[in-house]
């Protein structure tokens, strides 16, 4: 009998674009979909509202004019991350079916099919985080520059930035005139996120559940840190800082209701620090040739999928996607 080699690459460009496929052509499917398709239909340079996204309203306004629809947008956030996913897994050889299931269960349905405009700033993170490792600072800052004028909440990860390139004067000031002028934009933002996020203390239904893979990915992060994580000075601190991130955040979660939505919504961004713990551990600890690999990444997989499923059955907001509506099906 012949035996079928199917490259691994080949399965994540497959999924990719079905999967792209079935988030772009949408319709009435995701939370906030209102909002987003108010913003595309509204997208002419005299109505773009500035101070909410610059980035992805100028998206919108390309999209407009090529006149895609509000698909074109979804197409473009849908296929960018996927592009995104598969050059950070590339580059630090990472299994990348395994990476694109764990980004399946958490950006997938809350990020590609949800917050579409926080899903665009996360791509734009990655691939400033892998021009860093690349030691490409210029293309690393222009990237994260896109991701704070996409949402502000990136701004959390600004210390790694700071810290890194604090001994370019040059860099530094650059970055300090970013945050002040994306600050100064998105005053207004800044001041709506207070009252509805801080002052109110809108709670997260869903931050419990979505914090458990993050409080586990922390602990192995701590136990094989020096063993398995030390690859260099740059890879080192970010992951040091994104696991101290992810345990603050996860601490406001469990300890602060009120505190529980804006720390899930800075959480999804730790999507970055689970992909790359279990991409390591699955790279340095369990390998290919490990003749358990196979039960442990089906484990991992399956993990991961039964929090999504859970919250999509148990869900008081998983109405928003499960009544799904194929563009020409509808």
């Amino acid at each position: 009998k012949q035996k079928i080699n199917i490259d691994e690459d080949d399965i994540f460009k497959f999924l990719a674009i079905v999967l792209s496929l079935i988030a772009s052509f949408r319709w009435k499917v995701g939370g906030d979909w209102e909002t987003y398709l108010i913003t595309f239909e509204r997208s002419k340079l005299s109505l773009i509202n500035f101070d909410w996204s610059l980035v992805f309203e100028l998206i919108n306004y390309i999209f407009s004019s090529l006149q895609t629809g509000v698909y074109g947008v979804n197409l473009f956030v849908s296929s960018i991350f996927f592009l995104a996913l598969y050059r950070f897994g590339k580059l630090l050889n990472f299994n990348l079916v395994l990476i694109l299931l764990i980004s399946f269960s958490l950006v997938y349905f809350n990020g590609i099919m949800g917050y579409v405009r926080q899903t665009l700033s996360l791509v734009f993170l990655i691939f400033s985080i892998e021009f860093l490792i690349k030691d490409k600072r210029y293309s690393s800052l222009f990237m994260f520059s896109l991701a704070i004028f996409t949402h502000i909440a990136s701004i959390a990860l600004f210390p790694i930035y700071f810290y890194l390139l604090i001994k370019n004067l040059k860099l530094i000031f650059v970055i300090m005139l970013i945050i002040l002028f994306s600050s100064i934009l998105g005053i207004t933002r800044l001041e709506v996120a207070y009252n509805e996020f801080v002052f109110k203390g809108m709670i997260s239904l869903g931050a419990f559940f979505r914090s458990i893979p993050l409080l586990i990915c922390s602990l192995i992060y701590l136990i094989y840190r020096k063993k398995y994580f030390l690859n260099t000075k740059i890879f080192r601190f970010i992951t040091d800082y994104l696991c101290f991130l992810s345990i603050f955040l996860i601490i406001l979660i469990l300890l602060s209701p009120a505190f529980s939505a804006i720390a899930d919504r800075l959480s999804f961004y730790m999507v970055i620090f689970q992909i790359i713990v279990i991409g390591q551990i699955f790279s340095k600890l369990i390998k290919y040739t490990n003749k358990n690999y196979l039960h442990y990444l089906t484990f991992t997989s399956i993990s991961y999928f039964s929090l999504t499923f859970s919250w999509l059955i148990f869900g008081d907001y998983s109405v928003y996607w499960l009544d799904y509506n194929f563009l020409y099906l509808r």
